[in-house]
Order: C-alpha cells, then sequence, then structure tokens
C-alpha cells in the first residue's frame, strides 16, 4: 500500500482527527512516541551514557520529557533543559513536566559540555513556522557544537516540514526519529541533509485518520512494485508488450537514443524502432543490434518527412528529445509529432526546450504526453526560477500538468510526479550518483517500456521514475555513487526486476 508523506499541517490534522474524532487520548500517542525514541536509544547505547534532552514547552517537548523519565528508569545519566522560553505550555507538556518531577528525573539550569554520549532534540516539532531567533536560536547552536550523537524527535527543531528549508538556524541530526509518516520536509532541501538517517515508527494512529485527511504526497514501497508491475503470460509475442518508438540523437550524439531505446528493452517492452540522424547508424547497429533502425539527412526535408512518418505510424509509444538538438528540422520534428501522434509520448531535453518556446503545442496534441524536466527545463517551460521551483516544486508542478492536461515528472533529488491532481507521487529511491550524464535518457526509456505495456502515462510515470530510482542503487552497489555511469544504471534494471516476481 502507498504510503503517505505529510507536512506539519496535515499530520496537525490527522492527529487531531485521531484524538478528537476517534477518541486516542493524547497522552497515549505520547507516550508511544517516547517509546520508540526511548527503544531506539537503548538498542543503540549502553546504559552507562550520558544524555542530554533538551526540550520546549510544545508536546514536542512533551515526548522529549517522557523519554528522559524512561531513561531514568532505566538507569540512564539524564539530564534535561528546558529553554522555557515559550510561556505557554501544551497540556502533553505540563503533564509530562509533572509527572517527570515526581520521579526525580534531573532538570539543569544550563547547557555544559561534560562529555555527552547523546543528545536528543525535543524543542520543536513539525509545526514550526516562523523563523528561530534570541536564546531558541543560541541554544541550537550550542548543542549542534557539542560532539554527541544528536536525534531528533520527529523532525530537527527549526526545519520547515513543508519545504525543507532552515527556518533561521537547525539542530543537525544524525538520526531522526519521526511518527507514523515521513515528513515532506525531510525528504527535501536541507531537511533532507539535517535530518540524518531518519526512521518512520508506528504509534498506534489508525489508518483511517490517515486516510480522513489524504495527505497531498505518496510514495511507494515494495509491495506497490510488486503490485504495478505488468504481467507477463504465456500466450504472448513481442508485439504484445509495446512498439516503442526513439526519436532522439544529432550528429556526433548517439548516447542519448542507445540509453532511451535499451533502457526499454531491459524494462520488457518488445520492440524498439530508432529514428535518427544517418550518421548514427553504425555505432547504433553495432551497440543494440536488437533495436530496428530508420535514419534520416537531416538537411533534406523530404527524408525527415519520411522516416518520421514511419516512425509515427508504427509505435505505440514516443520518446522524443534526447540528444535531438534545436535545429529548425529537430523543431519540425516535435511539432509533428505533437501534432499527429495520438498515442503516449514522453518528451525529454532538447524536445522540452523546443516546447517551451511553443507551450500551445501540448494544448494542441491529442496524445497522452509525459514531460520530464529537470529544473532548468521546468525553468524554461514556467518561467520561474529554479531556487522557487525547487522551494515549491509540488505546486509548480501540478499547476503546469492541470493547464496543459499533462502528466509531469519533475526532476530532482526527490523527484514530483503529478498529472494536475491533488495527489501527486514524490520519489523516495535513488541517490546522488545517479547525478550523471545520461540517467535522464535512461528514465525516458523505462517510462516508455511500461508504456508500451499497457499502463496508463500516470501510473507507468510514477512506477518508472522509482524503478529507475531502485537501477540506481543496484548500480551504486556494485560501482560506487563517485564511479557509476548511466550504463550502470541501464544493466541494473535486470537485477531490480529479478527481485519482483512477475506473472
Amino acid at each position: 500500500m502507498m504510503r503517505y508523506i505529510a507536512d506539519g499541517s496535515e499530520m496537525a490534522r490527522i492527529d487531531e482527527y485521531a484524538i478528537n474524532t476517534i477518541g486516542i487520548p493524547q497522552m497515549v500517542l505520547m507516550e508511544r512516541a517516547a517509546y520508540e525514541v526511548f527503544s531506539f536509544i537503548v538498542e543503540s547505547f549502553n546504559s552507562d551514557a550520558k544524555i542530554l534532552v533538551v526540550v520546549e514547552s510544545g508536546n514536542n517537548g512533551g515526548d522529549g520529557i517522557a523519554v528522559a523519565r524512561m531513561l531514568h528508569e532505566a538507569g540512564y545519566k539524564v539530564d534535561v533543559y528546558h529553554i522555557n522560553e515559550v510561556k505557554k505550555q501544551s497540556d502533553g507538556f505540563k503533564n509530562q513536566y509533572e509527572i517527570a518531577h515526581k520521579l526525580n528525573v534531573n532538570f539543569i539550569d544550563e547547557i555544559k559540555d561534560i562529555g555527552y554520549d547523546v543528545m536528543l532534540d525535543g524543542i520543536f516539532g513539525v509545526g514550526l513556522n516562523r523563523r528561530v531567533e534570541g536564546k531558541h536560536a543560541e541554544v541550537i547552536q550550542q548543542i549542534n557544537a557539542l560532539s554527541a550523537y544528536k536525534i531528533a524527535i520527529d523532525i530537527p527543531s527549526g526545519i520547515d516540514s513543508k519545504k525543507g528549508l532552515i527556518l533561521g538556524t537547525a539542530f543537525k541530526a544524525d538520526t531522526t526519529i519521526t511518527f507514523e509518516l515521513m515528513k515532506f520536509g525531510m525528504l527535501i532541501g536541507q531537511g533532507y541533509e539535517y535530518s540524518g538517517n531518519v526512521i518512520v515508527r508506528h504509534i498506534g494512529i489508525p489508518r483511517q485518520a490517515v486516510d480522513s485527511i489524504s495527505p497531498c504526497l505518496y510514495t511507494y514501497d515494495e509491495d506497490d512494485i510488486d503490485r504495478l508491475l505488468p504481467s507477463r503470460h504465456a500466450d504472448t509475442h513481442k508485439g504484445s508488450y509495446g512498439k516503442i518508438g526513439v526519436i532522439a540523437g544529432s550528429k556526433n550524439v548517439a548516447g542519448a537514443c542507445l540509453f532511451s531505446a535499451e533502457a526499454a528493452y531491459r524494462m520488457g517492452c518488445g520492440l524498439v524502432k530508432i529514428c535518427t540522424v544517418e550518421e548514427n547508424r553504425e555505432i547504433i547497429q553495432s551497440r543494440l543490434p536488437e533495436a530496428m533502425l530508420i535514419t534520416y539527412d537531416s538537411a533534406d526535408k523530404q527524408s525527415v518527412k519520411l522516416a518520421l512518418d514511419d516512425i509515427l505510424k508504427w509505435s505505440d509509444v514516443i520518446v522524443i528529445g534526447p540528444g535531438l538538438g534545436n535545429k529548425d528540422y529537430a523543431k519540425d520534428i516535435v511539432k509533428t509529432t505533437l501534432d499527429t501522434f495520438t498515442g503516449k509520448i514522453i518528451a525529454d531535453a532538447d524536445a522540452l526546450n523546443i516546447i517551451s518556446e511553443n507551450k500551445e503545442w501540448l494544448k494542441a496534441s491529442k496524445a497522452d504526453i509525459i514531460i520530464t524536466p529537470h529544473l532548468m527545463e521546468m525553468s524554461r517551460l514556467t518561467g520561474i526560477k529554479t531556487g522557487d521551483i525547487k522551494s515549491d516544486k509540488y505546486n509548480i508542478a501540478r499547476e503546469f500538468a492541470r493547464e496543459y492536461n499533462v502528466v509531469v515528472v519533475l526532476k530532482d533529488s526527490r523527484t514530483i510526479v503529478t498529472d494536475g491532481g491533488i495527489q501527486a507521487y514524490i520519489n523516495t529511491t535513488g541517490n546522488n550518483g545517479m547525478a550523471t550524464g545520461g540517467s535522464g535518457d535512461v528514465l525516458s526509456g523505462m517510462l516508455a517500456g511500461l508504456a508500451g505495456q499497457g499502463m496508463e502515462a500516470y501510473e507507468a510515470a510514477k512506477l518508472g521514475v522509482c524503478m529507475h530510482g531502485l537501477a540506481g542503487q543496484e548500480a551504486s552497489v556494485e560501482k560506487g555513487r563517485y564511479s557509476m555511469i548511466a550504463t550502470d544504471i541501464v544493466k541494473s534494471i535486470t537485477k531490480v526486476l529479478d527481485d519482483y516476481d512477475i506473472e
């Protein structure tokens, strides 16, 4: 079942539903949350570890005090520092504070470097939406400077749970233990860096409470991949699994179409035909003899027209753009494809740059279109600066998808896939070794391979992005993140598919 990703406001509404509608007492959830953090510490550190817990007066601080009390009862040396700059205390905090004092948990008046082994951040939770300043900023900077293993409760204090931004200053965690759902702000930007290793622990919030809110973002787990992968049947032939046309490459640029074509094959499609310039014939036929080939003379309009007519009539799915260039003949190819093809189109790379100057072509097209821009390409398409896109990927991608009736795969370290609806997919697979030339061409071929096997455009885009990241993970195991290249990602598709039982 898909896993939701929540921001702070969504999580607050889920908590409220669980407490007020379903009737689970807040203290029960707080105790469960505290116990999960306590269990992690006990599993990771011996009882002679010195532990500092830093809290403020909200429910995140209540979680922190509850953890301190459990550690105290288990025999750990625990100090609690209450910043106490927020005068309004939550009910959960008050209750935990009173319990801890009755059990003689040690509260300290100032933080000193006395060789703490573990430092626990219970200052601010996921609801923080203002800049961290004054005493809070001073304390966070002070504890960041101490050389202890740092654990954040639910989210590092100072991280915006919606945009992953640092709100002035933030706690830099080695591990973050978050509750029930992953928080969006910990997957992106500085939030990803500051969260360290993120562990999601369940604290008893019923699925009904989550479903009642239906957060805007979700991701896939292994069960989803097993469920969604197209099945293969005994009574079939190569035409049963789709005919993929790859319109790509230009003079001295053959690699892009090869990556897309081979990736489509590796994902299980039946037939691939590459349409490219005549200069690429020899390298393509020697590197990927399985692919059919039709070539054209880019200086001869009639030659281009005949080749394009051939592949558009033959194909179920078209990949267009990788390495295509931006010369006039390339612009004509993109326009004709969008005007006449009625199957599924994956538009990537140079096709997107051409479309950015002619966005009305998207609205006029009768095809099911997936566009796969990276941030700079999305900037050209929208006129919005890359930094602004990165900090608001969901809304910008969704708005573009809705306006132009396309599926948007907005590529980044955390790729967003949207068809313009309220809910969108965010990818959590992959690694930074995939930041290498040709990786996007591999993705376009993988999406086409799935679409050719009958998947709807939006479903193929989501699953393809997920599988692309998994292939990147496999490649990094063998080659390492520094040394892996696009070819390694293509080769790793086989290993990823072998991990799932496809009938």
